[in-house]
């Protein structure tokens, strides 16, 4: 008996250190992602922001014209570009709105007292994000199949455009709580950034009319590099100098056109990721 004892003391030893055994950071993120959208569903201002940007979509598609790229709709080519505005509403307006009300619930700082790491978090509610914004372009993708005949003439350069858009935006969306003090404000806040991000994007207003220097200026904002990046690799044209400027492109010219707008983006991603890294995790007015 006493034998039976001692064998099985390792064997527990084991199964409580297997039990024990901490769960990695990509394992929790992918646990709380089933979180995120379930809160998603269930919270009325997240479902705003959400399914918001489908108005920007629609209205971009019944506002046909003639532009000056041959064969293609003045919609179809505003639409083309609309995956970057939802990625940069859903990205900057929804996630400041939902860390902010966590953070002032005390729901971020148990997370944090819990062991739950930053990445873990921040990863979660990118994924969700960007589970999202694929759901709404590929509602894009389709009008512009059926309305236009339009097919993405790159579909690795608006993938990875779409990609790089969302998690920058996401991130950013979680630095800009630092500013805020609950989830109210946060609304109001994120509406700067919003308004000033979508003037600078070239949907609303064409970047060719402003003076070079504000032009230029908008060019290094990341709104910008992002819809002319997803509409280059979409119509298969180099957008990056203007639309009245447009070229044919296809392949390695297309990449090589578009590298410094896919320089731009990918330096506000590393904006980001350091913004973050001065996430405030207590509320402002402590409980």
């Amino acid at each position: 008996m006493t034998a039976t004892t001692e064998a099985a003391g390792p064997v527990a030893a084991t199964r409580t250190a297997a039990q024990r055994r901490p769960v990695s950071p990509m394992r929790q993120a992918l646990r709380l992602t089933r979180t995120e959208f379930t809160l998603m569903y269930r919270y009325r201002t997240a479902l705003f922001f959400v399914l918001f940007p489908l108005v920007f979509v629609g209205l971009s598609m019944v506002a046909r014209g003639d532009s000056p790229i041959p064969g293609v709709d003045a919609a179809a080519l505003n639409a083309a570009g609309t995956p970057a505005i939802i990625a940069m509403m859903i990205g900057i307006m929804h996630v400041s709105n939902i860390y902010s009300a966590r953070r002032e619930q005390l729901i971020l700082k148990r997370f944090r007292a819990s062991g739950v790491p930053p990445t873990a978090l921040f990863g979660a509610t990118t994924l969700s994000v960007l589970a999202v914004v694929v759901l709404l372009s590929a509602v894009v993708v389709a009008g512009l199949g059926i309305g236009f005949g339009v097919v993405p003439a790159d579909p690795v350069l608006v993938v990875l455009s779409v990609l790089v858009t969302t998690v920058t935006m996401a991130l950013l969306g979680a630095a800009l709580t630092r500013f805020a003090r609950n989830a109210e404000s946060a609304q109001m806040i994120s509406m700067v950034p919003f308004l000033l991000l979508y003037a600078s994007s070239g949907l609303m207003i064409p970047l060719e009319i402003f003076p070079d220097q504000v032009a230029t200026a908008a060019q290094l904002l990341p709104t910008a590099p992002a819809v002319d990046l997803i509409r280059s690799g979409y119509l298969g044209y180099d957008l990056f100098g203007g639309v009245a400027q447009a070229q044919s492109a296809t392949g390695a010219e297309l990449w090589i056109a578009a590298l410094p707008s896919l320089a731009v983006l990918l330096a506000w991603l590393a904006i980001a990721v350091l913004a973050v890294r001065f996430f405030r995790w207590d509320p402002r007015q402590p409980k």
